[in-house]
């Protein structure tokens, strides 16, 4: 489990790069930038990203996360007169957890994989997509607590609506349904809003402080809120959105986002920082 894991991170910074390399970022046409029509939700700890994490749970050992994910421009066209733009992108991404503090193993690991539609109008933006996602818990794990090797998976639609008030605030609400579930008894709905603020740009345009925070209830965890608010520093070229890197800090609350695990709950800190390679 962990070469595959090796494995896929190496391919997809490699593949990011190559293609980031020969995209000129049209306005329309093949191969636009992933980011510029919906930009990614910075509170969501499950959208695609890079990052390093450690973290702090109130009941447990420190725990590293790693998060490997990444989307890919397909096509971008634009809407009749001109009104806006809508594009499609495909994506996937990995999330392994492990203990740090004592044994160092892999406990869970989540895969997504995703094909949003995106699509913007002015100040309004708006993601529908449908996704993918199975969670496994990890080699170390199951030998450690002689846990069976079952999956849990989804088969989902979302769709997300974002209003952007001015440079400073966004604003963003979300439905999922799952299509097709296991184990197949959990319940299919869920409700997600936010919002980010982000500060003017400093130090000669290269750095950008940002405060964002995420709410999500699901119908399987009987509506429970599960909350996560970051707080970072983005440095880069272009810091609001392009290539970066963003140093954290975070605090979560509520039921786990690792699918395996979404009857447990935790409250937690945590630090860590994200690459953003575009």
């Amino acid at each position: 489990m962990k070469n595959i894991i090796f494995c896929y991170v190496l391919l997809t910074v490699l593949a990011g790069h190559v293609w980031t390399e020969v995209n000129t970022t049209p306005i329309t046409g093949l191969a636009p930038h992933p980011d510029e029509l919906f930009v990614p939700l910075r509170g969501d700890p499950r959208e695609l990203h890079f990052a390093l994490r450690l973290a702090f749970p109130r009941n447990d050992g420190t725990i590293a996360e790693v998060a490997v994910g990444h989307y890919y421009g397909i096509y971008r066209w634009r809407l009749p007169k001109d009104i806006g733009t809508m594009q499609i992108n495909i994506g996937g991404g990995i999330f392994p957890r492990f203990y740090f503090s004592d044994t160092k193993d892999l406990k869970v690991i989540d895969f997504y994989g995703n094909v949003p539609f995106d699509i913007r109008i002015g100040k309004w933006s708006g993601r529908f997509m449908f996704y993918h996602v199975s969670s496994h818990l990890g080699d170390d794990y199951i030998r450690t607590n002689g846990q069976m090797p079952n999956s849990n998976s989804w088969n989902s639609l979302r769709s997300l609506l974002s209003y952007d008030v001015g440079y400073s605030l966004r604003l963003y609400s979300g439905y999922t349904y799952h299509l097709l579930v296991f184990p197949p008894e959990q319940k299919k709905e869920a409700f997600q809003t936010g919002f980010e603020i982000i500060s003017k740009v400093f130090r000669n345009g290269y750095t950008q402080v940002y405060w964002a925070n995420d709410f999500q209830w699901w119908e399987r965890t009987q509506w429970k809120l599960m909350f996560n608010s970051q707080i970072g520093i983005k440095t880069g070229r272009k810091p609001k959105i392009g290539r970066g890197i963003s140093y954290f800090l975070e605090f979560t609350t509520g039921p786990e986002y690792y699918g395996r695990f979404f009857n447990s709950e935790e409250t937690r800190l945590g630090l860590g920082a994200k690459f953003e390679i575009n």
